[in-house]
């Protein structure tokens, strides 16, 4: 078959066609398929070859040439790093000492130095979800998830950003970006009642019961917030990320 017709290539004087990429349609049944095709240069043209099914890795140079962009074949991930997808990122960040902001009485701020729980942020172009859990360790798929124990985060653990701004969401460059948006951030108001155990004589913990908490902790000069002030979610990670597998 041969393909002589190259006017609608750009270039074409520094180029040559190395492959092709063929759409099969099922007339009858609907459907189809993609394959890959390399052609072959002679004196007659250039034929297409016998080709194979297109692959994952295919279709990713394609749209990496098509956008003017491409990555490397191998790049280090950062080990807290729990699942990526195309629109999706999930990681988690170890408890530690670090400052907390509320927003105080009359346009004022309170900074606290205090010990966070371990989070995991689920990540998509915007947007955050937060939940905690009781170890320091790397979370599995399996790990239990509690509320993240936070003003601005929802029952589900949707983050309200606010003013906040993330960076768009194109790879593990932008996780800095969106962890600063929860622990630079001042938190506002709560967002759910449910997501810390304290004064639980009360049945929910109200906005002053969080910053007394929080006032309790860094008094104490805590270093590593108390596991018994987790709420759990009642679900485990690949749950909460949809991934759980039925059967």
């Amino acid at each position: 078959m041969p393909l002589t017709d190259s006017r609608a290539l750009p270039n074409i004087t520094t180029t040559r066609p190395t492959g092709a990429i063929v759409f099969h349609e099922q007339r009858r049944e609907g459907g189809g398929g993609i394959t890959y095709h390399p052609l072959d240069d002679d004196a007659g043209g250039t034929r297409i070859l016998p080709g194979r099914p297109l692959t994952v890795a295919d279709a990713r140079a394609l749209l990496e040439t098509l956008l003017g962009e491409r990555t490397s074949e191998l790049r280090w991930t950062p080990p807290n790093l729990l699942a990526c997808g195309d629109e999706a990122l999930v990681w988690s960040v170890p408890g530690s000492v670090r400052p907390i902001l509320f927003r105080g009485k009359k346009d004022g701020s309170i900074r606290l130095d205090v010990p966070w729980p371990t989070l995991v942020f689920a990540a998509t172009d915007g947007a955050i979800r937060l939940a905690a859990i009781k170890s320091r360790g790397r979370p599995t798929a399996r790990t239990p998830l509690f509320h993240a124990p936070l003003w601005n985060v929802y029952q589900d653990g949707r983050v309200c950003l606010g003013s906040a701004t993330v960076p768009h969401l194109d790879g593990i460059d932008a996780m800095p970006g969106y962890e600063r948006a929860i622990f630079d951030t001042l938190f506002s108001h709560g967002n759910f009642r449910g997501n810390l155990a304290y004064r639980q004589d009360r049945g929910e913990t109200s906005d002053g019961d969080h910053v007394r908490f929080w006032r309790e902790l860094a008094r104490a000069k805590a270093t590593r917030f108390p596991p018994a002030a987790l709420v759990p979610m009642g679900r485990r990670l690949e749950a909460w990320l949809g991934l759980e597998r039925s059967g």
